[in-house]
């Protein structure tokens, strides 16, 4: 496994000098991803049905299918890519065969298929991308519950402005609230 703090890439995208490939992939990349992103990883395939998108790059945010540049390519802005963020996946299946590998990464609306990557890759990426999911929904839960603590808080400071709690009840539930916050 590697560091999440380094950017993961397909070997069939390092061949020759690789640390110059890398800096090429990463900065081709960043055309796609916020300036606040962090690139985990950029791997080599193809979307099934849309050989133009070639690229797999996967976010701390989102993961972005996209198509390397150079030639006509080299035309198509960022709305040519597909962005996903990790809230809107529902499930991730990686495959392998002989040689090439595949990742199926399914929305409400569609199925991704993003093929003949390097089947070394597949449950690298595939188990990136759910660990990336999974910590996407915690935060999702995590944010009800404090903005519910705040409503809450909101409240008790209305009931003891209409003289309805005295102020040690409110100062007492404020505590507790204020952990959940």
């Amino acid at each position: 496994m590697s560091d999440e703090n380094e950017t993961l890439f397909s070997e069939n995208l390092l061949e020759g000098d690789e640390e110059e490939l890398a800096e090429d992939e990463s900065e081709e990349a960043r055309k796609y991803i916020d300036p606040d992103e962090r690139l985990l990883a950029v791997i080599e395939g193809v979307v099934d049905g849309r050989t133009s998108l070639n690229r797999l790059a996967v976010t701390d945010c989102r993961i972005i299918f996209y198509p390397r540049g150079g030639g006509f390519l080299a035309s198509f802005t960022k709305t040519s890519a597909i962005s996903l963020d990790y809230d809107k996946i529902i499930t991730v299946e990686g495959k392998k065969g002989m040689l090439l590998g595949e990742i199926g990464i399914a929305t409400k609306e569609n199925v991704f298929r993003f093929k003949d990557m390097a089947k070394d890759d597949v449950d690298q990426i595939a188990n990136m991308i759910v660990r990336r999911k999974e910590k996407a929904k915690a935060q999702r839960v995590i944010s009800p519950s404090r903005e519910s603590a705040l409503e809450q808080l909101k409240k008790l400071a209305e009931l003891r402005a209409m003289g309805a709690i005295t102020e040690e009840e409110f100062q007492e539930k404020r505590k507790k609230l204020m952990e959940i916050i």
